[in-house]
């Protein structure tokens, strides 16, 4: 009888475990969530990495008291790889002789020379670029069709511009109402 005991306990306990194991698989099969990735842009990713390299080479060529927004660097990053991607679709090449016209004539001219800061003011221009070949309204329309996922720590994604919306949040929480 002791024996039938262990044995219907072993088994509501391996089926309790595979239990958790299967809702661990489903949960985590869910999620395109990796915390080391800023955005993917399709199948393409934004590193945090990336993000830090790029904010630490742009910080470089600042005037004291200036700091550099991780966002608008997200948002640079993720519209370089859209217009990277529109390129492609609408057969436009762009060299980095086009990249550096465009940079050399702006306040941006100074990231040329600095290797973490360069591939910043290259996804901007890219954007000029692409936008002034294909046409702006062909542009837009392809800049809203991409499809781009941002980690909610960098806040919320307007759909349609593929910006980030600095006054939203990601988060599901609202703040308690305050005690008058």
């Amino acid at each position: 009888m002791r024996f039938l005991a262990r044995r219907g306990l072993s088994a509501l306990r391996a089926t309790a475990l595979a239990g958790v194991v299967v809702v661990n698989l489903i949960a985590s099969g869910c999620a395109q969530a990796d915390p080391s990735v800023a955005a993917y842009v399709g199948t393409s990713r934004i590193t945090q990495q990336q993000v830090d390299d790029a904010v630490e080479g742009v910080s470089t060529i600042l005037q004291e008291g200036q700091q550099v927004s991780h966002s608008a660097i997200v948002n640079a990053m993720i519209h370089g790889l859209i217009a990277e991607k529109v390129a492609t679709a609408n057969k436009v090449t762009i060299t980095d002789g086009e990249r550096d016209a465009v940079i050399k004539n702006s306040n941006l001219a100074g990231l040329l020379t600095v290797p973490k800061g360069r591939p910043v003011a290259y996804d901007l221009a890219d954007q000029q670029i692409v936008s002034g070949k294909i046409g702006s309204e062909a542009y837009l329309a392809a800049v809203s069709d991409q499809q781009v996922t941002l980690n909610p720590r960098f806040g919320v994604l307007d759909p349609t511009q593929k910006l980030i919306i600095t006054d939203k949040s990601a988060s599901l929480a609202e703040p308690a109402p305050t005690q008058p």
